[in-house]
């Protein structure tokens, strides 16, 4: 499978790009991000995601590995294909689309061209706890600091705030929304994966 690809931009149409690569093009569809980030005539490096059919294989790009993971949690919803997840992308931020999943807002999500009630109400079921599922996953490391953590408490809210920076949001705004949280005194057990997804309304 081909995950990225480096090479000349020789042609750009849109978001469909094509990279060469040692003599060989390569037909790329890109999220508007990555399209916008393109020049024809310069080299660039771009995230890819194959799709292998009986008789096509495409090529879908993206600015970073980021928004890559935002696409392939759009896929895990029943109904959004290839085609789909890079619309929903090339309309909406990554960063917007994880906080209107993570925050349940189906009304932002319907803003999107061709995302109608049903699929927003289905990408949100189906993906907000996968969200912050992935957003801790990709904070494990991140979240491992010098200094020691006696109390569980304070060591859910640090690993959500490493979590929400794993997704790219800037510190401070990560902050503010952890300090939201707190402030909203959660009652009953608190863990990381419940103070991520109070987190993701704030941010």
């Amino acid at each position: 499978m081909i995950s990225s690809l480096c090479g000349v931009v020789t042609e750009l149409q849109g978001r469909i790009a094509t990279i060469d690569v040692h003599g060989v093009g390569y037909e790329v569809r890109c999220s508007s991000s990555c399209a916008g980030s393109l020049t024809v005539g310069e080299e660039a490096k771009v995230i890819v995601y194959t799709d292998v059919h009986e008789d096509a294989i495409n090529l879908y790009g993206f600015l970073d590995r980021l928004e890559k993971q935002a696409f392939l949690l759009l896929l895990r919803v029943k109904g959004v294909g290839t085609r789909s997840a890079s619309d929903i992308l090339s309309h909406m931020d990554k960063l917007d689309l994880l906080r209107a999943i993570g925050a349940g807002d189906a009304t932002l999500l319907q803003s999107v061209k061709g995302v109608g009630r049903k699929t927003a109400e289905r990408i949100i079921v189906e993906l907000k706890d996968k969200v912050g599922e992935f957003a801790l996953d990709q904070a494990v490391e991140a979240s491992s600091h010098t200094q020691t953590k006696t109390n569980q408490t304070v060591q859910a809210y640090d690993e959500a705030l490493q979590a929400l920076l794993a997704l790219g949001f800037a510190k401070k705004e990560a902050e503010t929304a952890i300090k939201a949280v707190i402030d909203s005194q959660l009652s009953g057990e608190i863990d990381s994966g419940r103070i991520l997804k109070e987190a993701l309304r704030y941010v």
